[in-house]
């Protein structure tokens, strides 16, 4: 009995003394709630940093596919146009199934028609570029005659500023190819019969 009476009265000085001790620490519950609120703030920030930088990557990629899609529909008529197809050319390839040829490009044209689409997309102020989107340029041209492939870089400008850190930009990158090619079937006057 006389131990279950110390107990009891060891557990009474123990709140006595927990109880004080919490009443004594006026204000650290602000400083919890300062830190708290300064770490929702700059994870706000990174957030809208990554935000940015994935619209303004997605931008650079329809510039890039945009460019390059003018590039390879610039036609070298004079390759196309030498006398090898005839008005049985189409139904003869149909019936031995053999694929057509590729349709000739032509590089110097398409090399300047790349150039004027991402001059274009850098001096465009409508919703397709982010203003984030710094000037759009060329790394890699490439074309074989049949196929074009291209490589651009940008500079995206973060909205804010990472905190404790003076990164405030990054370089995007993106790459397009593509290829012309004959849609198989058979036309006359442009309208497909089969």
């Amino acid at each position: 009995m006389i131990n279950g009476h110390r107990e009891s009265v060891m557990r009474r000085i123990f709140k006595k003394k927990c109880l004080q001790a919490f009443r004594e620490e006026d204000g650290s519950l602000s400083v919890v709630i300062i830190a708290l609120f300064v770490i929702t703030v700059a994870s706000l920030m990174v957030m809208t940093d990554v935000s940015a930088i994935m619209v303004a990557k997605r931008s650079l990629v329809q510039a890039t596919e945009a460019a390059v899609m003018r590039g390879v529909h610039t036609l070298d008529r004079d390759s196309y146009y030498t006398g090898k197809g005839s008005m049985l050319t189409t139904p003869l390839a149909l019936l031995n199934k053999r694929d057509h040829p590729a349709i000739p490009i032509d590089c110097q044209q398409a090399s300047f028609d790349v150039l004027l689409e991402l001059q274009n997309w850098s001096e465009d102020d409508t919703a397709l570029k982010r203003h984030e989107l710094q000037r759009i340029s060329l790394t890699d041209f490439s074309c074989d005659g049949t196929s074009v492939s291209i490589s651009t870089n940008a500079k995206v400008i973060f909205p804010f500023t990472l905190p404790f850190s003076s990164m405030n930009s990054a370089l995007l990158t993106s790459s397009a190819a593509s290829t012309n090619q004959v849609q198989e079937g058979f036309y006359l006057f442009g309208i497909r019969l089969h």
